[in-house]
């Protein structure tokens, strides 16, 4: 009984260190938009991938992504034009902040 538990234990250890290296390599990023309404949805994109982005009073977060190259695309509410623009290389592990998108009229 004392071998099972001691090999329980092992498998849990091992598991949970899996886990927090995966979450050391998976990066995020936020950003701010302005005027806070202007937009109704903020996707980010990778690849064939797209995450839209959860919104928080105009502040824009995206967690737990791989690294590389992104791009976000904004749809803008009217009389916002939708706009489009590049991440060029988001590190692993790394909180981007990138900063407020204006939105044109």
């Amino acid at each position: 009984m004392k071998n099972a538990i001691v090999q329980l234990c092992l498998v849990i250890i091992g598991v949970s260190s899996i886990h927090a290296v995966r979450l050391l390599q998976t990066s995020s990023f936020h950003l701010r938009m302005y005027p806070a309404n202007g937009a109704d949805r903020v996707w980010a994109i990778q690849g064939k991938d797209s995450i839209e982005m959860m919104n928080v009073n105009g502040e824009y977060i995206l967690r737990s992504i791989n690294p590389g190259h992104w791009q976000v695309v904004v749809e803008g509410n009217q009389p916002y034009h939708d706009d489009r623009f590049d991440i060029s290389d988001v590190k692993p592990g790394t909180d981007m902040d990138l900063g407020e998108v204006r939105l044109r009229k």
